[in-house]
């Protein structure tokens, strides 16, 4: 892919990004993208069919960006990262909630780019000190795991969402390493 098509891409996806921090997802058109991005609506086309794969775009990007970030220890879990990304996208993530959507549900691709972050991990790293992805890899039923590991961080962040996303950070990490028995 050349360096302007990489660069258009990029441009779309964080003008999406800062979108969702002042807006809810269903209220954000693909005017308002390209207004944002300071494109044409061809060149929007160009690289997505709609909306919805942009933010699936989105997603990755974010979770890409967050879990390969260099300046991370050994010691940084699954859990911390996403924690962590939740605390830096608050807004991002109050906006993507189903309960400020009202046609979207946008956890399910959410979800499915969790887990196939998840699983790169798991298939990547399969040493890590994350006692996530060991539970993954000491497990006869890899794939069943990794979907019990992504269903329990989502319901966790749905918790959150009901909360309006206002427990602090420590609640939640203790209550995820408590319940998995993870070490601190």
């Amino acid at each position: 892919m050349s360096q302007v098509t990489e660069r258009t891409k990029r441009n779309i996806i964080t003008s999406m990004i800062s979108l969702l921090g002042k807006k809810s997802f269903d209220k954000i058109t693909v005017k308002d993208i390209c207004d944002e991005a300071l494109i044409n609506h061809s060149t929007f086309y160009r690289y997505y069919t709609d909306k919805f794969q942009l933010l699936r775009a989105v997603f990755s990007y974010l979770l890409e960006d967050l879990f390969n970030d260099p300046n991370q220890s050994e010691s940084v879990t699954i859990l911390s990262q996403v924690t962590e990304f939740i605390e830096k996208n608050n807004n991002f993530m109050r906006n993507i909630s189903p309960q400020y959507q009202t046609k979207a549900n946008l956890y399910p691709e959410f979800r499915s780019v969790l887990r196939d972050i998840v699983a790169k991990k798991y298939h990547e790293f399969p040493n890590t000190q994350d006692p996530l992805i060991k539970m993954i890899v000491d497990s006869p039923y890899p794939e069943l795991t990794i979907s019990f590991v992504v269903g329990g961080i989502l319901g966790l962040i749905e918790y959150l969402e009901d909360n309006d996303f206002k427990i602090p950070k420590r609640n939640f990490t203790d209550f995820a390493e408590n319940f998995l028995n993870l070490p601190k």
